[in-house]
């Protein structure tokens, strides 16, 4: 999977902190392989930040902040523009609000231009057509 692009979702994130998340230790072992060959693991600001909250307010702080160190150095943040915003925004009326949240659509657009596969438990990602971790 080297040279590969992944985009990580908040559901693998809230997986991978939680430890009694039901997909917690398929989200383990999938991010580890990813680390381990190398695959390069993107995530928005819109996704970390809804990741985050949603972490700490479920959580807690001390876990959310562990949690934040622990991905620092292996995710890349990609901060969402003006253009990814509103064609989110677009994809999401398109849809009529169903199926994908607004984050949902970033993550999609910002996949689409990545050409990534995404690591989630979402399914709304594998119906828009992208290959979803772990299989």
């Amino acid at each position: 999977m080297a040279g590969e692009r992944v985009i990580v979702d908040t559901s693998a994130f809230y997986a991978l902190a939680s430890n009694s998340d039901e997909f917690h230790s398929r989200a383990r072992l999938q991010y580890q392989q990813l680390v381990d060959e190398a695959v390069e693991l993107y995530t928005s600001s819109y996704v970390f930040t809804e990741a985050a909250a949603l972490i700490h307010r479920r959580l807690g702080y001390p876990i959310l902040e562990r949690f934040a160190e622990s991905v620092r150095d292996t995710i890349r943040i990609i901060w969402a523009t003006r253009r990814t915003h509103w064609e989110a925004w677009d994809l999401l009326k398109q849809r009529t609000g169903r199926g994908l949240s607004f984050v949902d659509c970033t993550t999609v657009v910002l996949a689409k231009s990545l050409d990534a596969q995404v690591f989630g438990f979402d399914e709304d990602f594998h119906r828009e057509g992208f290959v979803l971790l772990p299989r």
